[in-house]
């Protein structure tokens, strides 16, 4: 996972999972060993271990990576 290290340790953000999915936001939450633990506000369909996810405030991208687990209510 990429973040910027200047990135509070929770943060509301929008989240995109695919490319051509719709921002939706989340709030974010670093944890050790550089992950981060992403929650949608709204659940998100097929969210897939393998897929790419991209970090927004505004039309700034500020970190991003790849989804090891994930996990349904």
């Amino acid at each position: 996972m990429v973040l910027d290290d200047e990135i509070p340790l929770e943060l509301e953000v929008k989240a995109k999972i695919r490319y051509k999915h719709q921002e939706a936001p989340a709030r974010i939450q670093r944890k050790e060993d550089n992950q981060v633990f992403v929650e949608f506000n709204q659940p998100q369909r097929a969210i897939t271990p393998g897929q790419s996810v991209v970090f927004y405030q505004e039309d700034n991208v500020i970190g991003g990576g790849i989804i090891d687990k994930s996990f349904s209510s």
